[in-house]
């Protein structure tokens, strides 16, 4: 994801994201956001939420919340956090169902598509089916 869309994200939700610059041995948001933008609004909503759901928790819980990994893997987004509740999950498994309808890419409508063990959800314009196979 791009630096200004990273950047965005983790001012507007500083409780979720407060891990976003520790270092690989405390967190693997150390690495960012590990998708292509076409996942961004995606990802935005559902930290706005997040974010909304740990200000309601009491003050001293609020620290046992926050984002450990975003990434993509086999096509869909995975949102990984340090605790959950039942709505967190919710929320998250949420998104992670619509990731796998929209385009990694650009955001358009998609599909996950294998491309010789790669998987990845693209819309049309941006399959990745002329690729070569690579080697294993």
């Amino acid at each position: 994801m791009r630096k200004e869309l990273d950047e965005q994200i983790c001012r507007e939700c500083p409780n979720l994201y407060k891990n976003r610059h520790k270092n690989m041995a405390e967190t693997c948001m150390c690495w960012g956001f590990s998708c292509d933008d076409g996942w961004f609004q995606i990802i935005y909503d559902l930290s706005m939420k997040l974010e909304a759901e740990i200000l309601r928790l009491p003050e001293e819980e609020r620290q046992r919340y926050s984002v450990s990994q975003v990434k993509e893997k086999y096509g869909g987004l995975r949102f990984y956090m340090d605790s959950y509740t039942d709505r967190i999950g919710a929320l998250i498994r949420e998104a992670e169902e619509k990731s796998e309808k929209t385009c990694e890419t650009c955001g358009a409508p998609g599909k996950i598509r294998n491309h010789h063990r790669w998987y990845y959800c693209s819309c049309e314009d941006h399959d990745k089916g002329g690729l070569n196979e690579m080697e294993w």
